[in-house]
């Protein structure tokens, strides 16, 4: 009994071993000729499919680069709404709230820009109390501080930056634009030559040295022509005063002849 409810299960299992090795399909309407080669034993078995993999669900930082790609092409109203997407998925990310900021500064609407870089200085000084050696939220800090008019600060944050990290011609660059804000145009000169040593081609560089050369030289004539009038203030108080002292001289003696 074993053997007779054995063989119809071996056969079977035969049957489709053969039915492997020379290719045959129950999918397949058409038979294999009997004339036709058959199949190999060691031909390459083909693979199944392979599984479907989901794509990974969208989050902030995705949708960020997402604006910033659409941001560099000048498609700015697809930025914004991709770094708004971004912030109801993360209310708290810096770098969209920057990134916003500067979208709506191009589409010209300087109250939400100014909204959205407020939060971004929010959100990037909580980054660097927890870490004060993220050189990104350092840098990202001081361009935050920069937009919101706060230059002194993103000067500071800046050469936080420029401690934390290997020196660039761009972080060089916005430091020495921070500086020309303050007028402080020594300052600037030396970072937009730093920023010139490390690339010599960067053309904006070239253009803010200049400027910063015109406003330093501007700077240097209201000195000296500050100073000169100053060593002559004196002169001219002490003559004054010479002048007062004779005329009380005078009626003092006109009041003794009387």
């Amino acid at each position: 009994m074993i053997a007779t409810r054995t063989a119809p299960r071996f056969a079977l299992a035969l049957a489709c071993l053969i039915c492997g090795l020379t290719g045959c399909s129950s999918r397949t309407s058409n038979p294999t000729p009997v004339n036709a080669s058959p199949t190999p034993v060691n031909a390459p078995v083909e693979s199944a499919p392979a599984a479907v993999l989901l794509p990974p669900r969208p989050d902030a930082a995705g949708y960020v680069a997402l604006g910033n790609e659409l941001y560099r092409k000048d498609q700015d109203e697809q930025a914004l709404a991709a770094y708004q997407a971004a912030l109801k998925l993360d209310p708290e990310h810096a770098e969209a709230y920057l990134k916003l900021g500067l979208t709506y500064r191009v589409l010209g609407q300087k109250k939400e820009a100014e909204a959205a870089y407020d939060k971004a200085v929010k959100f990037y000084e909580r980054a660097v109390r927890v870490n004060a050696k993220n050189a990104d939220a350092q840098l990202h800090l001081a361009e935050a501080f920069y937009q919101t008019g706060e230059y002194q600060k993103a000067v500071d944050a800046y050469k936080r930056g420029l401690k934390l990290q290997d020196t660039d011609s761009e972080t060089y660059y916005n430091l020495g634009e921070a500086y020309t804000k303050l007028a402080r145009y020594k300052e600037a000169m030396g970072a937009y030559n730093s920023a010139l040593n490390l690339d010599p081609d960067f053309f904006r560089a070239s253009e803010a040295l200049e400027r910063a050369k015109s406003g330093n030289a501007r700077v240097e004539n209201a000195r000296k022509e500050f100073e000169k009038q100053q060593k002559q203030r004196p002169q001219n108080s002490n003559k004054g005063t010479h002048n007062t002292n004779q005329a009380n001289s005078n009626t003092s003696t006109g009041n003794t002849n009387h």
